[in-house]
This record gives C-alpha cells, sequence and structure tokens, in this order.
C-alpha cells in the first residue's frame, strides 16, 4: 500500500512538472510575440503611469498627454530577459515661450540612465538603451525626474509633457521571458493541475484542463498584451488562493471514503463549512491585490481583524485535535468532532461580520430612502411624485419610479426629521432580518441547536443584504415576504401567497415573474390572490393618493423604464453583455439596440428553461419544491433587464434551500466546490471590493462581473437538482437524454 501510495505521488509530481513546463512554453511563445509594446500615456495608463497628472488633449496635434509632476515613473511589462531594449520616449514641450526648458533625467531601477533638455515646443523622439535588469518585479520602471514650474493660471507644478513611450528588445535568435514572467507561468501550470487534482479529477483531466488555461492565457497575452501582461500573477494567485481553500474543506471536513465513490466526496450536512472556506477566500484575494499596487478596494480593516482571529483559532483547533490523534475516539468520530468545532468557529466569524455589516450599514447615506422620501413629501406640498423629464433623460439614476403604492408608505412620516425616518427604516429592516431567519427555522422545522440552524450565520453573511439596509431599499421586506410565500405554498394555503407576491410587485416589478411558476406549478389559488391583492393595495393607494400619480405612472414612467445599463452593478445577462461594448463606469441607458435585444432573447431562453424544470412534480413540503420555487428568485436578478448588486438578497432563500436538500447526501467535493464559489462570489462584498473606478482593459470588464459568474453557477447547481427530480409525463424522452436513473 505503502508503495502504491508513492508511485502515485510520483506520478502526479510528474504531471505537476508536464504542466508547468507546458505552460512555461505556451505562455513564452506569446511573450516574445508582444513586442514592441506601446503605452498611451494620455489613455487608459494607469497601470503604467504613476506621478502623472490627469490626462488633457491637445486639439491641435489631436494627441492626449499628460504632465509629470517632477518625479513620475513608467512602468512597463518586463522586456525579455537578457536582452538590452530600445525605450523611445515621445516629450513634447509644453511649457509657455517665457519658461525654461525643462531638464529631464531618465532613471530605471539600476540608477541613472541618461540627463537631457527638451529644447522647444515641437514634438520629438528620443531613444534610449535599457540594459539587462532582471528583478522580481512584473515591472520595468522608468523614472522621469524633471525640474517643474507652477503657472499663474494652474496650480499643478508641472514638469514634462509625455505622449507615448515604447519598449522594443533588441533582436536575437531567441527571447527568453523575463524571470517574473517565467515564474508565474511556472506557476500558473503547476498550481491549475495541482488544484484540479486536489478538488478530485483524474491526472488526465487535471492535466488536460490545466494546459487549457495556461492557452487562454497565452492567447490574452499574445492578443491583448497591454491588458494581460501586467496581470499574469494575479492569475497565479487566484490559483493559489483556489488551492489553499481546497486543502483547508478537505483537511476540516471529513471526506466520504473514496472506495464508495469515484471521486473524493463529503456528508452534505458540512456543506455550510464549505461556503465558508469560499467566503474567505474572498478577502484574501483582495489583500493579493493590494500587493499587487491596488491601494483602494474594499477590504475593510473589521473584516481582516476578524480573519487573523478566526485563522488563529483555526490553528490552535486544529493542533488540538491533532496533538489528540492518538486517544481512544476512532478517527472518524474525531474528524467528525473537529468539523463540528470548525462550524462554530465559521459561524461566530460570520455572525461578527454580519454585525460589522449592519453597523456599517447605519452609517451610509441611505440614497435610495432619499429619492423616495423627497418623492413623497414632494407629492404632500402640491407636486408630483414622478419627474418625467428625469425618467425620460436617464431612469438608472436618482429618480423616483416606483408605484404610487410604495411612495403612499412614506407619506405619514414626511413631516418629521427624514433622519428619525431613515433611522426608524433601518431597524424595521433589521428586524426583518431577524424575522426572516426566524420563519426560515420554523417553516422547516429545524431545532434552533443544529447544524442547520448553525448555518444560518453563515448564509445570512450576505453582503447584497447589508448593502439594501446601507442604501435604505426595500429588498429585504421583498425578501421577508417570498419567504412568506414559499411558506404559504408548503402549506397550501395559495390565495396567500397571490396576495404576498401581489404586496412584493408593489414595491419592485420583478416579483411579478412568480405568476409563471404559479400557473406552472398549477397553482390557479395563487393568481386569483394575486388579483385580489393587487385590487386592494391599489385600490387604498388611489384612496391616498389619488388616481392622477397612478395614471401618470402607467402611462409615462412604466412604459419608459425598460433598456439596461452598463454600470457595474448591473449583474444581470443584458448588464453582462453591454459591458462588452460599453463602460462599467455608465450608469445611463444602454443604446445598441442588438445588443440588447440579444440580451432579452437570452433572457427569455434561461426563462423558458427555468419554467421547464419547474414542470418536474415535486411535493410542497420537499426542499425539491423550495429549489423550484427558488430558481424564479434567481431569475429576477438575472433575467431582469437591470438588477443592481443588493437586489441579490433574495438568493439567501436558493443558498438556504440547498443546504437542506443536500444536507443528508454526500456531495462530491467537485460538485460542493462550485457550490461554495457561487456562494463567495454573490455573498462577498460589491462592486467596489474588486475595483477602483479604473479599467485596466479586458481583464476589468470581465472581473467586474463576478457576482454574474456566480449566479450562473448558482443556476447550474439548482438546475441539476432540479433534474433530479422525477420527469414530468410530458418530457420522458428528454428526461432520459438528460438524467440517467440513479443506482
Amino acid at each position: 500500500m505503502l508503495q502504491t501510495n508513492h508511485n502515485y505521488l510520483y506520478r502526479d509530481v510528474a504531471y505537476v512538472l508536464v504542466a508547468a513546463l507546458c505552460a512555461l512554453l505556451a505562455i513564452s511563445i506569446a511573450h516574445a510575440s508582444v513586442w514592441p509594446l506601446v503605452v498611451d500615456i494620455g489613455g487608459h495608463d494607469a497601470r503604467f503611469a504613476h506621478g502623472f497628472h490627469d490626462p488633457e488633449t491637445d486639439i491641435g496635434a489631436a494627441i492626449r498627454f499628460r504632465w509629470s509632476d517632477g518625479d513620475s515613473t513608467i512602468a512597463l511589462p518586463r522586456p525579455p530577459a537578457l536582452n538590452p531594449s530600445i525605450l523611445k520616449l515621445r516629450l513634447p514641450n509644453g511649457r509657455p515661450t517665457d519658461t525654461p526648458s525643462p531638464h529631464i533625467t531618465v532613471t530605471t531601477s539600476s540608477g541613472k540612465l541618461t540627463s537631457f533638455i527638451v529644447p522647444d515646443y515641437r514634438p520629438r523622439r528620443y531613444y534610449l538603451i535599457i540594459p539587462p535588469d532582471e528583478r522580481l518585479d512584473w515591472a520595468l520602471r522608468i523614472g522621469i525626474i524633471s525640474d517643474t514650474i507652477t503657472p499663474l493660471t494652474d496650480a499643478r507644478a508641472l514638469g514634462v509633457v509625455v505622449d507615448s513611450v515604447a519598449l522594443t528588445p533588441v533582436k536575437a535568435l531567441i527571447n527568453l521571458p523575463s524571470l517574473w514572467t517565467a515564474i508565474c507561468a511556472l506557476t500558473i501550470g503547476a498550481l491549475g493541475f495541482a488544484l484540479l487534482r486536489i478538488v478530485g479529477l483524474t491526472p488526465r483531466s487535471a492535466l488536460i484542463a490545466s494546459l487549457m488555461l495556461a492557452l487562454l492565457i497565452a492567447a490574452g497575452i499574445a492578443l491583448r498584451p497591454l491588458e494581460t501582461l501586467p496581470f499574469i500573477q494575479r492569475f497565479a494567485a487566484i490559483l493559489l488562493i483556489g488551492c489553499i481553500g481546497v486543502i483547508l474543506l478537505r483537511v476540516l471536513i471529513p471526506l466520504e471514503p473514496e472506495c464508495e465513490h469515484p471521486v473524493p466526496a463529503i456528508p452534505g450536512a458540512w456543506l455550510p463549512v464549505a461556503m465558508a472556506i469560499a467566503w474567505w477566500m474572498m478577502p484574501l484575494f483582495q489583500l493579493a491585490m493590494r500587493w499587487d499596487e491596488v491601494p483602494r478596494v474594499g477590504l475593510a480593516s473589521q473584516t481582516l481583524w476578524i480573519g487573523a482571529m478566526l485563522t488563529g483559532a483555526l490553528v490552535l483547533v486544529g493542533s488540538g485535535w491533532y496533538g489528540a490523534r492518538g486517544r481512544a475516539l476512532p478517527v472518524d468520530k474525531r474528524r467528525t468532532r473537529l468539523a463540528q468545532l470548525v462550524l462554530i468557529l465559521f459561524v461566530l466569524a460570520a455572525t461578527a461580520h454580519l454585525i460589522y455589516n449592519v453597523w456599517y450599514a447605519y452609517t451610509r447615506q441611505a440614497p435610495d430612502f432619499w429619492i423616495l422620501f423627497r418623492g413623497a413629501r414632494e407629492w404632500t406640498r402640491g407636486g408630483s411624485m414622478y419627474d418625467i423629464e428625469a425618467v425620460l433623460t436617464n431612469h438608472f439614476g436618482h429618480v423616483f419610479k416606483v408605484p404610487p403604492f410604495y411612495g403612499m408608505l412614506f407619506v405619514p412620516f414626511v413631516t418629521m426629521d427624514g433622519l428619525t425616518v431613515l433611522l426608524g427604516h433601518r431597524i424595521m429592516n433589521t428586524l426583518l432580518i431577524v424575522a426572516t431567519a426566524l420563519i426560515w427555522l420554523r417553516m422547516w422545522r429545524i431545532p434552533f441547536v443544529s447544524l442547520s440552524a448553525a448555518s444560518l450565520p453563515i448564509v445570512f453573511n450576505f453582503r447584497p443584504l447589508a448593502d439594501t439596509l446601507a442604501y435604505g431599499q426595500i429588498d429585504l421586506v421583498l425578501l421577508f415576504l417570498l419567504t412568506l410565500a414559499l411558506w404559504a405554498l408548503r402549506n397550501g394555503r395559495d390565495t396567500a401567497a397571490g396576495a404576498l407576491v401581489a404586496l412584493g410587485t408593489l414595491f419592485k416589478i420583478y416579483p411579478i415573474l412568480l405568476l409563471a411558476f404559479f400557473v406552472v406549478k398549477g397553482h390557479w389559488r395563487a393568481l386569483i390572490g394575486f388579483a385580489a391583492g393587487m385590487a386592494v393595495c391599489n385600490g387604498i393607494a388611489i384612496a391616498v393618493i389619488g388616481w392622477n400619480e397612478h395614471l401618470i405612472y402607467l402611462t409615462q414612467v412604466l412604459p419608459n423604464i425598460g433598456g439596461t445599463t452598463s454600470w457595474v452593478e448591473n449583474q444581470t445577462i443584458s448588464g453582462f453583455l453591454a459591458r462588452l461594448t460599453d463602460s462599467p463606469r455608465n450608469a445611463t441607458i444602454y443604446q445598441n439596440e442588438m445588443v440588447r435585444l440579444l440580451g432579452t432573447f437570452l433572457s427569455a431562453v434561461v426563462s423558458l428553461a427555468v419554467c421547464m424544470l419547474a414542470l418536474r412534480p415535486t411535493s410542497r413540503d420537499s426542499t425539491g419544491y423550495a429549489l423550484q420555487y427558488s430558481m424564479f428568485l434567481l431569475l429576477m436578478v438575472l433575467a431582469s433587464p437591470a438588477a443592481w448588486m443588493h437586489y441579490e438578497t433574495l438568493l439567501v432563500v436558493p443558498f438556504g434551500a440547498l443546504i437542506l436538500h443536500l444536507r443528508e447526501r454526500s456531495v462530491s467535493l467537485p460538485y460542493a466546490t462550485l457550490l461554495a464559489i457561487s456562494f463567495a462570489l454573490i455573498a462577498y462584498g460589491n462592486q467596489w471590493s474588486f475595483y477602483d473606478g479604473t479599467i485596466h482593459g479586458i481583464l476589468t470588464i470581465a472581473g467586474v462581473s463576478y457576482k454574474f459568474y456566480g449566479m450562473l453557477l448558482l443556476g447550474g447547481v439548482l438546475a441539476f437538482e432540479a433534474l433530479r427530480e422525477p420527469a414530468p409525463a410530458i418530457l420522458p424522452h428528454l428526461a432520459r437524454l438528460i438524467v440517467r436513473p440513479e443506482q
């Protein structure tokens, strides 16, 4: 047996070497093909230009440039190793004629390179030889040091105008990659294979997947070098953090005997631990980004302190468990006790972080609350809640666009101090968090002291939930109402469920998607309850607000609040597609009609697929039924044209349902890992957690949609679980093609 284990180890080491060398070869070929590199200092160059003033445009010369501040640095991707390079600087003298010409000193990491004077206003190109200089740094850093002037009309210290810079290696028979690039390439190949092997893939599958990843990164370097090459170390960091997370999962959770499963498996009861581990890998990547010169990622010091204490506690618990390994308890029982202690630690950490998030939310400005409060106050003063010009200009801005019923609820409070009303609004929502958790326990008859109950703080450690509270939004009310609606459906109270959905629709329109669930499931009394709820609530609103506001909403607001936007917060299918052709900083209505139609089409296809999955028969009181219901909550924030990140508060329900659904089953390690990643992507952070407003190219565009990827993974897990249910009579052949019968 020992000899067999050694053989497996030697085999995996050989595969690691092959994966690392193949990644090095692919990335080296791509690296050699990108030169010369030209950086437009006046363009999107935040990764390359440090110590420069904001970009300016010379209208006459049609160029964009930056002024240096007298001690500026240009960071360029490192050229091939061992060869000198030619640096080309384009430096117009932008100083007034009555000021002295700038005296410039150019430096590298090795010291001074040269000094010269820029003689006149005409743009000149300066060619400098850069000797080989290998350092463990992604960048070759060129210092631009000069004297400065401060014009009477400009308070800035102005050094020299820099237009563009180019770096060209001297030709050689073989262009070896820089030491930094080579180390990152080897790391990507080795860790890519190691991560997939630890997850449970076969050596051959792990090798193929790691090679595909290396080829994808190499293609990015070859096709978009300035947008990929400066960030190659972040790919290695993601793989390293992934390995850490999966190793922790394997160490802290008892695995099922491998002889019973083709891949490693864990008891479903420990899924909350896997989700918590994945959640804590996210701030670890934020630390990696800070190390990689991103100072403004949204990593709170409180998260660091809680994470540090959690790490210390895990080390102590692990050390104690390891020290007791020779005692009388069997190994499986000791592993179970370790997992229980670890779960308690993660629950305590999640509770502490949830309390911090709620406290932090109370300190924010609540812009969405003030929109509603001021709209209601304007109506009481004889005006209208709705600013039609603002709606038509950009309804994604700070615009009152909700149904009059929602605005009516603020009317009794508009004479009070707004801050007092805001505090009451936040206290109400905080209580709703607790009430939703208690309803969840009561709905499923979960003992207060149990693994399932202990998992709730982990699930509720949800940043969208905290942002809803911070912005003064209504999503916590929707979470409460739609959780109650699920409870009502489970108990056969369809009319009440329909009325609750109607009430939610009068806050935000997208809960109307649940009507499709009612139709698919044949809950006709729920449709009647919805109609009755709409009639009663709107009747009350008409009696209080009057018909005129409703007429304005129906004829001028509702028809004009469609479309999508590429704004970073919009994590829907349409929003993701919009960001492929527009900036994530653009919060206006997206105008490309073809892309908008494509987004609508794909959203419709996904919605139809969800309806087909919901056709599968399930018992009302089963977790399978709750998962089908949850798919429609996911649709609300995935298939809508626009849904901000905090709308994902509703996704607490599908994650809670999945934990209950899988708690009595064995879950393969790859499957558990995907579910945990999905939870971490959705539950951790918001639009500023990994993005500071600077666009570095394709990786920024891809990276800001991280919650969208989490929702896609969640949708895949929900679909997989739905397909385990018996096929409906109308889909027998399709069921046989998709799902194999269980052994």
